[in-house]
């Protein structure tokens, strides 16, 4: 059934040519495999384990219009691990990504619905992250003002699990999705280079013994952004807020109550043309092993970008119940148009104490060394490769559950293609006038 749908999708954009529509359609593809090598990644591997070695891939079909009033994509992805479908299978895999309309009501105003990914300010809370083999996308209605004095977006979701005639309880694996979403974010200049931005997000998420009441997790805040093309400095300052409940504390037929914060600052300065260095600090707040049970300090990321910060090796996807310091510095040089390299080391610590066997153990959690090449062969192909080496503390294989075994030292490599060929684009039509 998907298939008939994607060539008849197909066979109807084919006769966008034909009627010379006021518009343009745009039809590209994404051919990206990953290989990994991983002996530690997430966490340290036992010694009596062998290393993965493993391909990811991720196929996408991807099709845009752009009129004078209306905007559209539909995206169909297939993510994979080479191997896990049996040669000869008929099962298909394809799902929709991205299936959205954007239509101008004004100048300026504009409503976009649909299954879509929410990116905002560095995606610390809601993100398209590119790594991910799957990506993030939400089902949502986003109502959007864009002027040259400031930005609005403001946007709502109401989740379901099937098709039913009363409220069903919302079950979503493997973790609880949000029932209901509502977020509202504003971009402001306030001086040369000099930008101000606002977020909050209200989660809503069902009473696990009684699926109509529904309990609310609230996250605000901000973000100070410094840029400007005449300055070698670039420069962020974070502060978010989490208050309400914390969905994954459970207290009783309840949830934990929650007050969290997140804070970072980070800057970058251009050395030359070619050299940029940077440096930075992500503060996680975190619970303390003597918090009451209905309590919860620890905060929670939401649906941001995860291999972007605190180290390439996702050893804090999940962030620590005891809330994470991540310090961390960097060199970015670009070698030619085609070939840079980035070498990143990170610090981490908890932000309170982490109690092992009714001891305390030492704040910090290891360092981490990160490496990545990338080089642009054409338009259409990008390479990138890195390697990775986690450095492990006392605490490190305490917080794991793995202190008395033995483990290799932590480290993992990739290199990832990618290709992106334009399939087909129909010529811009003018309007007469």
């Amino acid at each position: 059934m998907k298939k008939k749908q994607i060539l008849l999708s197909l066979s109807v954009l084919s006769l966008l040519n034909i009627y010379q529509a006021k518009a343009q359609t745009t039809i590209d593809a994404e051919i990206r495999p990953r290989i990994e090598y991983r002996e530690g990644f997430r966490k340290p591997l036992i010694d009596t384990l062998a290393p993965s070695f493993l391909t990811l891939q991720r196929t996408r079909l991807n099709i845009d219009y752009s009129g004078k009033i209306l905007n559209a994509r539909i995206s169909f992805q297939d993510a994979r691990i080479w191997g896990n479908s049996d040669n000869k299978t008929n099962y298909s895999k394809i799902e929709m990504n991205e299936a959205w309309f954007e239509y101008l009501i004004v100048s300026g105003l504009s409503l976009k619905m649909g299954r879509q990914p929410l990116k905002y300010d560095d995606q610390r809370l809601l993100a398209a992250p590119n790594w991910s083999n799957t990506g993030t996308s939400h089902d949502v209605l986003v109502a959007k003002y864009n002027s040259k004095i400031i930005q609005m977006h403001t946007g709502f979701a109401f989740n379901n699990s099937k098709d039913t005639l009363y409220n069903y309880s919302y079950a979503y694996t493997p973790k609880q999705n949000y029932k209901m979403m509502n977020y509202f974010w504003l971009s402001k200049p306030i001086y040369k280079g000099l930008n101000l931005t606002c977020i909050g997000i209200v989660e809503e998420f069902e009473k696990k013994t009684n699926n109509n009441i529904l309990y609310s997790r609230v996250t605000y805040g901000g973000n100070l952004i410094y840029s400007n093309d005449s300055s070698a400095w670039d420069a962020t300052l974070t502060a978010y807020k989490q208050e309400g409940i914390d969905p994954n504390k459970a207290f009783g037929a309840k949830y934990a109550t929650l007050n969290a914060y997140f804070l970072a600052a980070k800057g970058s300065y251009k050395i030359n043309k070619k050299l940029t260095v940077n440096a930075g600090i992500d503060y996680y707040s975190g619970s303390s092993t003597t918090i009451a049970t209905n309590k919860s300090n620890t905060f929670n990321r939401l649906y941001g970008a995860t291999h972007s910060y605190n180290g390439s090796m996702e050893y804090f996807v999940t962030l620590p119940t005891q809330g994470l310091k991540d310090f961390y510095c960097g060199i970015s040089t670009k070698i030619t148009s085609k070939f840079s390299i980035d070498l990143s080391g990170h610090t981490f610590y908890f932000d309170k104490k982490f109690i092992y066997k009714n001891v305390g153990t030492e704040y910090c959690l290891g360092q981490e060394i990160d490496l990545t090449l990338n080089y642009v062969v054409s338009k259409e192909i990008s390479i990138q490769g890195g390697y990775s080496q986690f450095l492990k503390s006392g605490s490190t294989k305490k917080y794991y559950k793995m202190y008395n075994v033995k483990t290799y030292q932590p480290q993992w490599a990739f290199i990832m293609f990618t290709i992106r060929p334009q399939l087909y684009k129909t010529p811009v039509v003018k309007e007469n006038n």
